[in-house]
């Protein structure tokens, strides 16, 4: 499965609802995005700025963002069966089904690395994610989830497994490609209004 189409699938995903949580009858991640077809993503503008009250705001798109990821046979697999099984019980990382696990345990090398909460960080992204990097054969993965629900404590995707591109120094890091000091987002946002 393409990349794009993987994530448009992840953002859509229906992480469910609760009655004690903020979501409302509409207001969850998965139920607004379910609103927008694939398209809709793709022609979002990559990054918005905008201001409300005296602060101003950046906004990037996790589909653009998460969209340089990439996939191989080993992602394919790990993600067909991780769909179809629902054991949670892979000590490898949350949302990761056993048989999912144990595919990647008994056929290749694996090391699991930092798990990063992006909502415990300065974020620009439009959605809080999770992810773990895992080397597997000592090539660099990620292990993801989106945050699709109300309540940042639960409301994940099922973890999906992603190749990180050669050249990623930077991506998924929190406090680097994915936030802009105050004062450049304010640059960015006056510069965004003398092009209109």
């Amino acid at each position: 499965m393409k990349t794009q189409e993987l994530i448009y699938e992840m953002l859509t995903e229906s992480t469910g609802k609760h009655f004690l949580d903020s979501g409302g009858d509409n207001s969850r991640h998965w139920q607004r995005n379910q609103k927008k077809n694939i398209n809709d993503f793709i022609n979002e503008e990559p990054e918005t700025f905008y201001k409300d009250g005296d602060y101003f705001y950046r906004d990037l798109s996790l589909f653009h963002y998460l969209s340089e990821l990439e996939t191989d046979d080993i992602c394919d697999d790990f993600n067909d069966i991780n769909k179809k099984e629902k054991d949670w019980d892979s000590d490898l990382n949350y949302g990761v089904s056993r048989k999912a696990g144990e595919f990647l345990t008994d056929c290749f090398e694996i090391e699991v690395k930092q798990n990063i909460n992006t909502y415990n960080y300065d974020s620009d992204l439009s959605q809080v994610i999770q992810y773990t990097f895992v080397d597997i054969n000592y090539v660099e993965y990620v292990f993801l989830q989106i945050h699709n629900g109300a309540d940042v404590r639960g409301g994940y995707t099922d973890t999906k497994l992603f190749k990180l591109p050669k050249y990623s120094e930077g991506m998924l890091n929190p406090n680097c490609s994915d936030y802009m000091e105050q004062e450049e987002v304010e640059f960015h946002y006056d510069n965004t209004l003398t092009l209109d």
